[in-house]
């Protein structure tokens, strides 16, 4: 079982590394301040770790990141951008995490949210940070809002993303003012667009992940052998639903 579990997610792992090569160059909007742009791969990072978890995610990412600067897709321009991808794999941690019972994961945005307001730059503009107390919100009020939704999942899913691309936003923004020193004028400038934009950006993780879901469940069906990676990864809702059904019950 541990044999074919690991089989499945280096697999799965590839597969993800050539979807990190390729969406990594289809280039959206500016980031304010950077002199670089978003890319689709901020929507299929995320969902990385749910279904390979976290060290197979960092070798999908990182190892992505590595291939792209050793053939020279992508070109190092400083240290930094052997760490670009950083935002991307916490926001996946993020996203895997927001699938199980337990909340310690919200301590991540409260972490980032300090070291932003620590700094000259950001203590500024302070209530830019403000941005990323939604992810703790949506983690903490999980069992409130699956009793809203009960089995339709994709609404719970989508709020999921939505704490992802924010983690994204948060780990992402606060490199960069350590890094770059972005002046307060362009965080007051970005206030207006990040609400749409992660928004946009959410809905774009949530269809990969139901169309990485459904894929696999696909192959699962038409394959003589079973894909153990399936059931430990993409079940979680429905786990989480079978547990809260219980709870409920024997009450």
């Amino acid at each position: 079982m541990k044999h074919e579990k690991t089989l499945s997610r280096s697999f799965l792992t590839f597969f993800f590394m050539l979807g990190v090569i390729v969406f990594s160059k289809i280039k959206l909007h500016p980031i304010f301040g950077t002199g670089g742009r978003f890319s689709i791969l901020a929507m299929l990072g995320p969902v990385i770790p749910a279904f390979v978890g976290g060290s197979f995610g960092a070798i999908a990412i990182f190892g992505a990141r590595f291939i792209q600067l050793l053939i020279g897709i992508s070109q190092a321009k400083s240290w930094f951008s052997y760490i670009s991808y950083t935002p991307l794999f916490l926001a996946g941690i993020y996203f895997a995490r927001m699938f199980k019972k337990k909340a310690n994961h919200a301590i991540m945005p409260i972490i980032i949210i300090f070291l932003f307001i620590i700094h000259p730059i950001g203590r500024q503009v302070w209530y830019f940070s403000l941005f990323w107390l939604i992810p703790i919100i949506i983690t903490f009020a999980r069992p409130y809002l699956w009793r809203l939704v009960r089995k339709h999942d994709i609404p719970l899913i989508y709020l999921y993303s939505l704490s992802a691309t924010f983690i994204d936003h948060a780990v992402g923004s606060v490199m960069y003012l350590y890094y770059l020193n972005i002046p307060p004028i362009y965080w007051i400038t970005a206030i207006p667009y990040v609400l749409p934009e992660r928004a946009l950006f959410a809905l774009g993780i949530t269809f990969f992940y139901l169309f990485i879901r459904e894929s696999l469940r696909a192959l699962q069906r038409s394959l003589p052998i079973k894909i153990v990676i399936i059931e430990e990864n993409i079940s979680g809702l429905e786990h989480e639903e079978l547990r809260e059904e219980l709870s409920l019950r024997t009450s």
